[in-house]
C-alpha cells in the first residue's frame, strides 16, 4: 500500500512540483541575463492556469506530470555563455532542492522525503546528460552544442 502511495505521489506532485523548481531556475537564469519575455509552461495539453509573476508568464496544462519548458523572447540575441548560463540554471536548482531535501530526509527520514530527493537528483543527472529524442533535447545537449559549436 505505501509503494502504491508513493507512486501517486510521485506523480501528482513530487514531479510536477521539482519540474517546476527546475524551470524557475531557468527562469531565473533568464532573468539575470536580462531576457525581455519569459514563459515557463508545464505540462501539455489544454491549459489550466495562466498567470504572470515577476514579469514571468506562467501556464499550467491539463497533463502536468509531463513535459515542461521554459522559452526565451529577448529583444537581443543571446551569447553563447548566456545561453550556457541558462541552460545550468535549471539543473543548479534541481541540485539545490535535492540538497536541501537529502538534509530534511536526515532529520525526518521518511521514503516520501527520500523519493523526492531522489527524483531531483535524477533530473540533475537526466538534464546534465546530453542527448536528444526527437525535437526534444537535454539541457546538456544544449550546453555540448553551444560549447562545440555544433550546428545540428
Amino acid at each position: 500500500m505505501n509503494s502504491i502511495i508513493n507512486l501517486f505521489l510521485l506523480i501528482f506532485f513530487i514531479a510536477p512540483v521539482s519540474l517546476l523548481f527546475h524551470e524557475i531556475g531557468h527562469a531565473i537564469g533568464a532573468k539575470w541575463m536580462k531576457v525581455a519575455t519569459i514563459r515557463l509552461t508545464i505540462g501539455i495539453g489544454k491549459t489550466m492556469w495562466e498567470g504572470s509573476l515577476l514579469n514571468i508568464q506562467i501556464t499550467i496544462k491539463k497533463v502536468f506530470v509531463f513535459n515542461s519548458f521554459t522559452a526565451m523572447i529577448g529583444e537581443r540575441p543571446l551569447q553563447n555563455k548566456e545561453k550556457v548560463f541558462i541552460s545550468l540554471m535549471g539543473p543548479i536548482f534541481s541540485g539545490i532542492l535535492a540538497f536541501l531535501l537529502y538534509l530534511i530526509y536526515i532529520a525526518v527520514p521518511m521514503s516520501t522525503i527520500y523519493l523526492f530527493y531522489l527524483f531531483n537528483l535524477w533530473l540533475v543527472v537526466i538534464n546534465l546528460f546530453p542527448f536528444k529524442i526527437g525535437q526534444k533535447q537535454s539541457d546538456g545537449y544544449t550546453i555540448y552544442k553551444l560549447l562545440f559549436k555544433t550546428n545540428e
